[in-house]
């Protein structure tokens, strides 16, 4: 009896709240689910799908292009669904950003989504079905930035503009490309950062990773090169 194996997906930034709320969606939906972590300590404390038989985690730091080789090699082919959330914000007054903060910015949010699409294509192309990658950009990349953030927005707008590139020379190989921009997230660190704000406005990661979800699927498939909206009600 030939039993179909899982299809395969990887999802990065398993630090964060939304890599982990895509992680928990992924295994519950039956992907054998790959997440990389920053660090060891991380993984030991990976608080989800640690008993599950379907879900591997990674140590790696994604803006490293030894490490991202090496953690595709790890993950293997093919691979049905990429979905990078590593990034990170870091504000100020943008004439006081120095070398060092914009550096960060730059490998925290792009860089690593460069390299993790860029080595993701040959297994991405090898299902056979087709494959999906998500990117994350955010609010401000879409609408503006507002005072002490325009270093991050230049980043994540520029995530929007290398799905929409990537998009048109991956869609004859049946890779479609796009990513989501989401609003301010209820996290605890967000609650905590601005406890004056009315957080039931806010999308939970679990709502935004539902609604990445559908470019994952086959109706999804014929969406490539776009960025979703998902702000919620702020």
């Amino acid at each position: 009896m030939n039993v179909t194996p899982a299809p395969r997906a990887l999802v990065t930034g398993g630090n964060g709240n939304l890599g982990q709320a895509v992680a928990r969606l992924l295994a519950d939906a039956g992907y054998e689910v790959h997440v990389t972590v920053l660090d060891a300590a991380t993984r030991a404390s990976f608080s989800y799908g640690m008993t599950k038989e379907n879900l591997v985690l990674h140590v790696g730091d994604l803006s490293s292009e030894t490490d991202v080789r090496r953690i595709f090699e790890e993950v293997g082919s093919p691979l049905a669904a990429l979905v990078a959330t590593v990034g990170g914000f870091k504000g100020g007054p943008f004439a006081e950003m120095d070398e060092s903060a914009i550096d960060f910015q730059y490998r925290l949010n792009l860089k690593s989504s460069i390299l993790t699409l860029r080595y993701a294509y040959p297994a991405l192309a090898a299902e056979p079905g087709g494959a999906a990658a998500v990117l994350v950009a955010n609010r401000p990349a879409l609408t503006g930035a507002g005072p002490g953030t325009a270093v991050t927005t230049a980043m994540k707008a520029g995530i929007v503009s290398l799905v929409k590139s990537v998009a048109e020379e991956w869609k004859d190989q049946g890779v479609t490309v796009n990513a989501i921009a989401p609003g301010i997230m209820d996290t605890p660190e967000n609650r905590q950062a601005m406890p004056d704000a009315d957080a039931s406005r806010w999308p939970t990661p679990a709502q935004v990773a539902q609604a990445l979800l559908f470019f994952l699927t086959q109706e999804g498939r014929i969406v490539t090169g776009t960025t979703l909206p998902v702000f919620g009600r702020s």
